[in-house]
């Protein structure tokens, strides 16, 4: 009883800290401003499979980006769709510069991402998704990272775009607090995730990128650790809300399932020890909370209620730095009635990214 007891505060205790330290570091990381739009060639790289619906969305707002003097080209690359979205891109008559590919050998994003590198012109390629809305200045906040010869990636802010009821708001302040992490972890200088949907990178970081092809997912995880690899000060986060990429988040718990079950199969292969700690004490703390409530006894009913107050405060006081940046609402309402959500699919979905199969893009596949 007493190991339990002192398990209980060592995990409060550390969630606690973590998360306060990752408030410090999201504070401390530079705002990034807008660079000059120098004569540079760039290549903006889109794979995209099935996006019939979204890509007229996508190329409007690259049409209406302020590029200056840059030379841009769109490299799309078909990844086999089925819905003729391609189609669009193929008869595009407007003022963008494209090159339309199609991935012919192998399928999946990782494919077509190495299939697109082979097209890229530019000395720097910044890659989004086809499901994306980019805002105007995007281009060169992006860019402005760059002013610095050390940098080799840029790693940009993504939000869900316009959620409208409870189910939306959660997940959308769950999304935006990765980032955040994401950002924070960038600052600490042990890089953990970024989004592949806000991406820019020197050309020259792709001729020695190992993005671990036997694993399905986590093409930008494996970019984001070359990066860190070749030089472990070359990676920044780039906090400017002109460089917010809106996305479309979840549509449905199915939707959801399958895109966590796909973040988390590459838990596994963080090459950082300190990150495979943080990601397993974060399970065990959530797993803990679970045992004590099933336990059905006062000691771990009373434990359990300590975690999740300690866990509502600690994220409130977290997503408090972060939310205004995303301009999306907090809600100390959200944090504590989406937790039973939380807690569960926290302690539920990284064992089970593991084993279980998960549909992506209308196809099925395995970790």
């Amino acid at each position: 009883m007493i190991g339990y007891i002192l398990l209980v505060l060592a995990a409060g205790a550390a969630y606690l800290g973590l998360l306060r330290y990752y408030a410090t570091l999201w504070d401390a990381t530079p705002e990034i401003g807008v660079a000059s739009s120098n004569k540079q060639k760039v290549s903006v790289l889109i794979p995209f499979r099935n996006e019939k619906e979204n890509l007229p969305r996508l190329v409007a707002s690259i049409e209406e980006q302020e590029i200056g003097s840059l030379d841009v080209e769109i490299v799309f690359v078909n990844d086999h769709s089925t819905d003729a979205g391609e189609l669009l891109i193929a008869n595009y008559t407007g003022i963008l510069t494209t090159r339309l590919v199609a991935l012919e050998n192998g399928e999946g994003k990782k494919a077509a991402i190495k299939k697109g590198w082979e097209h890229c012109q530019g000395d720097f390629i910044i890659q989004t998704d086809a499901d994306c809305v980019l805002p105007q200045n995007w281009l060169t906040v992006m860019l402005a990272s760059f002013t610095n010869d050390q940098v080799l990636l840029a790693c940009g802010p993504v939000r869900f775009n316009n959620p409208t009821n409870f189910w939306q708001r959660i997940v959308a302040l769950d999304f935006a607090g990765l980032i955040a992490i994401g950002a924070a972890h960038i600052q600490w200088g042990k890089p953990m995730i970024c989004n592949a949907a806000n991406l820019a990178y020197r050309k020259s970081l792709i001729a020695d990128a190992a993005l671990k092809e036997g694993v399905t997912s986590g093409d930008d995880v494996f970019l984001l650790q070359s990066a860190h690899h070749k030089n472990p000060e070359g990676i920044v986060f780039v906090k400017n809300k002109w460089a917010i990429v809106q996305t479309e988040g979840p549509s449905s718990f199915s939707a959801f399932w399958n895109q966590r079950l796909r973040w988390a199969s590459k838990n596994g292969e963080y090459d950082i020890v300190a990150n495979t700690g943080i990601l397993l004490g974060v399970w065990i703390y959530n797993i803990l909370i679970l045992v004590s409530v099933l336990s059905v006894t006062s000691v771990g009913a009373t434990a359990a209620a300590f975690l999740l107050i300690l866990k509502v405060l600690a994220e409130d006081h977290f997503y408090s730095k972060f939310t205004d940046f995303f301009s999306i609402k907090r809600g100390f309402t959200n944090i504590l009635l989406g937790q039973p959500f939380h807690i569960i699919y926290m302690a539920v979905v990284p064992p089970l990214s593991q084993v279980l199969k998960y549909k992506w893009k209308e196809r099925k596949v395995s970790k």
